[in-house]
């Protein structure tokens, strides 16, 4: 549903424009049946005097049906008492339409009317007249179902929205803690060697919570963004592990032009140090490369490992940090807007990620 028909139907069905459009619609039904009686009778005092006479009965047995009948028999699925009850009052106003009839139209339009044939207590007449009364109100009702639909599924498409943000919140909240608490790491073990690049680490790890307490709060966000935040954490990783490091960062395409979720990518970069670099002594590396062709990115992070591949492989995917990437990006994309590949090989373990970018607007 487009956002204009949305608001239209807002406009429409707002509470304090109930009255007036009820008030309206009894208006143009006023206007259209005398003009539709009018067509073949070519007499508009006529038409309107009928139809105006016979508008408290449809008024009745419309409000009867709106706010009785239908919240009162058939929401609750009371569905036998709801039809005898309704073919029971269809009959009643049936009558009461043929008595206003008979008190002040027959006598002028129709002075000759044939009550002996006709009378009052027909009931054959009483039905005839009830479908042209619930014509109407036919119409009421739909239009009360339709907008009831209306309300039922914004409601539920609202909720879904909100237990949405309310888990992708969640697991972002599990990614900031995970986050500070390597970057502290890296910091404690600097502080205990009396490093001067204590207060380097300070810097960065002061960027790394201003980027997580304030520009995170948004579903998407500039891509150019998130990857300083990725230079943060490989600048950071390096000063915690000096020359035994081999790390390389390369971007490819027009990335200043596109924006993703934040915090999709660190954890991947944080894995990487985690489960590889950190438990090697020497001769390590990770090799971080990400291309934007067109729409499409390709996030590729290679890093150094040791051990069984299933061992390996087992240490990556059980993180928390892992695991919260993939249940966001199944929560935020569609099964063809992200692809996520894994592979382990004797020396190495690589993760390569592929999303739909949406643009800057």
């Amino acid at each position: 549903m487009s956002r204009e028909l949305v608001i239209d139907f807002d406009m429409v069905f707002h509470p304090k424009r109930r009255v007036f459009f009820h008030f309206l619609f009894w208006i143009l039904y006023l206007v259209y049946f005398t003009i539709a009686f009018a067509s073949f009778r070519d007499n508009y005092l006529q038409s309107f005097t009928e139809v105006a006479v016979t508008l408290p009965v449809r008024l009745a047995a419309a409000y009867l049906t709106l706010y009785w009948l239908i919240p009162g028999f058939l929401d609750k699925e009371r569905y036998l008492p709801l039809i005898f009850l309704s073919i029971l009052s269809a009959i009643a106003f049936g009558y009461m339409d043929r008595i206003l009839l008979h008190l002040f139209y027959v006598p002028r339009y129709i002075p000759d009317y044939d009550y002996a044939s006709y009378p009052l207590t027909s009931i054959s007449k009483a039905i005839q007249r009830t479908t042209s009364i619930y014509t109407v109100v036919f119409a009421a009702a739909a239009i009360k179902l339709i907008k009831r639909n209306y309300h039922n599924e914004r409601v539920t498409r609202e909720m879904a929205k909100e237990k949405l943000d309310a888990e992708l919140q969640f697991l972002k909240a599990q990614i900031h803690p995970h986050f500070l608490f390597n970057t502290l790491n890296s910091l404690y073990s600097l502080t205990l060697r009396k490093s001067d690049q204590s207060a380097e680490v300070v810097l960065k790890l002061s960027q790394f919570l201003d980027y997580m307490l304030y520009d995170c709060n948004v579903r998407e966000i500039a891509l150019p963004k998130e990857l300083e935040q990725i230079q943060n954490l490989v600048s950071l990783e390096k000063l915690r592990y000096g020359e035994r490091l081999d790390i390389h960062f390369q971007v490819h395409g027009p990335v200043q032009e596109y924006r993703v979720p934040p915090l999709l990518m660190l954890p991947f970069l944080e894995n990487a140090f985690k489960h590889g670099v950190s438990q090697q002594s020497e001769n390590s590396f990770i090799f971080i490369d990400l291309k934007v062709k067109g729409e499409d990115l390709t996030f590729r992070i290679e890093n150094s490992s040791s051990g069984p591949g299933e061992v390996r492989e087992l240490d990556y995917t059980k993180g928390i940090g892992l695991k919260n990437v993939k249940r966001r990006l199944d929560l935020l994309y569609t099964p063809n807007g992200y692809h996520l590949e894994m592979f382990s090989e004797e020396d190495s373990f690589t993760i390569i990620l592929h999303l739909k970018l949406k643009p800057i607007p």
